[in-house]
């Protein structure tokens, strides 16, 4: 029997919001990543109603995408946990009986007395007392809370970027939740970049009429969009973007964005949207260092444990996993979620250091290989040349800036497993071609200039000496 299909086995029987706790992660494995977080991730579990089980959808596109592609297979998946369960609706919110729109009403206000109460609670499970800070991240919560709390910024629009997987979700969902409780009064929108594009483009072509598009998203005081580098390139939807952000702050509202890269390095923005942008306020979170991640293990084992009564990882088990894992907090989680299968298989007793390190085989493999990051290459070569990473990313072709960022780039492609287009995004927005003629200029260059290719050398040296 698959470990899987045993673990499911044992759990039958549980319950429906239980069930569908454990349904959305096979759903985020069948449908992936970008698929589940625009649609699936924000699909509530409202009530039991008349035998069947009432789901919230949050627009009318996540709607009819969930109905075609998704309602089947999460009721299937359901009942494998609960065979007692009827059948799924997914509804908007006018569409619920009058009786459960007064439940729901109910439990906001139940949640907004008790949300700061409940740290681990599911519904909590991305708030700021859940989000782990240090360096990498501080600006950036700093500034969250601030907002959250409604208090006077000085910057309409703020810009947090990271690399995938390092917080901004959490932080964009924190804020939300934060500013539901201490400002009730205020109106708030949370939508995903692709949430945006398509609702946008949905009533522009099926109803040749987006003013009522307009009206729902330039009414809130406060904006939050996650994703926001999925519309770049996207002409008209980034107009209406920008037009709606214009509108929101023009009004006196705050408008939150994150994407995977600052104003530069947005593939496909438009240089008009582009220099707008450029006047945002701006915040970047770095990957988590081997310290932050084991407060992150700490922080996901404790959040687990409570909907898997008696499961824990031995602490040597977790110093090992953030000493080798060097990667984000989401492949954290993902790690995290493989040690939870791990321990029902050993029959619900502690994870140790080996079924840990069993488990967890291939991800430390992989690990290991891509151990060395375009990030570091940039702070190893631009220490090198006494300049800042920022300095070294600055478009100019001076040359003292200019030969430092080829090298950085030749290095980039020789010791990283990026491709060339990621790459030319990490140095500020660069197309793949120059990153090419970089690294075959520099490579030229060091075939025939021994003083290059002992350059070179040393800082590949450095690279793979830097902690």
């Amino acid at each position: 029997m698959e470990p899987e299909e045993f673990a499911r086995r044992e759990l039958a029987g549980i319950g429906a919001a239980r069930a569908y706790e454990l349904v959305r992660k096979e759903l985020l494995t069948e449908f992936g990543a970008d698929f589940f977080r625009s649609y699936i991730e924000p699909l509530r579990l409202v009530a039991e109603w008349n035998g069947s089980l009432l789901f919230r959808a949050s627009t009318r596109v996540a709607q009819d995408r969930l109905r075609q592609q998704v309602q089947h297979r999460l009721e299937a998946r359901l009942r494998v946990y609960e065979p007692r369960l009827g059948s799924v609706e997914i509804l908007l919110d006018h569409e619920f009986p009058e009786d459960v729109r007064g439940m729901i009403d109910a439990r906001i206000e139940e949640a907004r007395g008790q949300a700061i109460a409940a740290p681990f609670g599911q519904s909590q499970s991305f708030s700021f007392d859940t989000f782990c800070v240090d360096a990498s991240n501080h600006r950036a919560v700093v500034v969250a809370k601030m907002i959250a709390a409604g208090a006077p910024t000085g910057f309409p629009i703020w810009l947090v970027h990271s690399p995938p997987g390092c917080g901004k979700s959490h932080l964009l969902s924190a804020i939300a939740q934060e500013a539901a409780v201490r400002t009730p009064e205020r109106k708030v929108l949370a939508m995903t970049g692709q949430e945006f594009l398509e609702t946008f483009q949905a009533a522009l072509h099926k109803k040749r009429d987006s003013s009522a598009f307009k009206d729902m998203v330039r009414a809130p005081d406060l904006l939050l969009i996650d994703d926001f580098h999925r519309i770049c390139g996207k002409k008209a939807t980034e107009e209406e973007m920008f037009d709606t952000m214009f509108d929101v702050t023009r009004r006196g509202g705050q408008v939150v964005l994150a994407a995977n890269h600052g104003p530069e390095g947005l593939e496909g923005l438009n240089e008009a949207p582009r220099s707008k942008l450029k006047g945002a306020a701006t915040c970047e979170i770095t990957e988590p260092d081997e310290s932050l991640r084991r407060r992150i293990l700490d922080m996901r084992v404790q959040h687990h444990a409570l909907a898997h009564p008696g499961f824990s990882v031995a602490p040597e088990a977790l110093d090992m996993i953030a000493n080798r894992l060097h990667v984000t907090g989401r492949e954290l989680d993902g790690a995290v979620a493989q040690l939870i299968i791990e321990w029902k298989i050993c029959g619900g007793t502690q994870v140790t250091f080996d079924a840990a390190a069993n488990a967890l085989q291939n991800k430390l493999s992989e690990s290991a290989e891509r151990r060395i990051t375009v990030q570091l290459v940039i702070k190893v070569v631009a220490r090198h040349y006494n300049m800042t990473p920022q300095a070294l990313l600055e478009r100019t072709r001076r040359h003292a800036i200019a030969r430092p960022r080829q090298v950085a780039m030749y290095i980039a492609c020789q010791m990283t497993h990026a491709s060339l287009p990621d790459i030319g995004q990490r140095f500020g927005g660069f197309d793949h071609t120059t990153v090419m003629y970089a690294r075959d200029r520099i490579a030229d260059l060091a075939d025939k200039d021994p003083t290059v290719k002992a350059e070179i050398e040393g800082l590949t040296r450095a690279i793979r000496r830097e902690p």
